[in-house]
């Protein structure tokens, strides 16, 4: 299977994740590839990544995965990860984010799976 995946991987739980994702997982990472068959678009998002006030750099490209790649795309905003603290203005944007990306068909998650085989299993894949 092969997941192309948008996520801080320097994060020590992003990294956790990825470590534990085994074989029969192909990483691909903001690659961009169009040289390979992706089955799954994978974007994580953590509360650190919204303190410094800026859009993520990937969020247009989820919400154009999420039109045009519904049953593909993944979208995982792990609030509880972290202590940092965002504001409410914030929270209720990612939310309005999440919303519509699953208005869009496309799957929102609100914590990081248990395994990332885990997650797409369930997905039917």
């Amino acid at each position: 299977m092969n997941v192309e995946i948008f996520a801080n991987r320097s994060n020590p739980a992003i990294q956790n994740l990825l470590d534990k994702a085994g074989d029969g997982l192909n990483m691909y990472f903001d690659a961009n590839n169009n040289m390979v068959d992706i089955d799954y678009y994978l974007f994580i998002y953590l509360p650190c990544e919204l303190t410094n006030k800026h859009i993520p750099p990937t969020l247009p490209k989820l919400v154009d995965y999420s039109n045009k790649h519904p049953d593909k795309t993944i979208f995982c905003f792990a609030q509880e990860q972290e202590v940092v603290q965002i504001t409410a203005h914030q929270l209720k944007s990612i939310r309005a984010v999440g919303k519509l990306v699953e208005d869009n068909g496309a799957r929102w998650l609100t914590q990081l799976p248990a395994s990332l085989h885990s997650l797409f299993e369930c997905r039917g894949a």
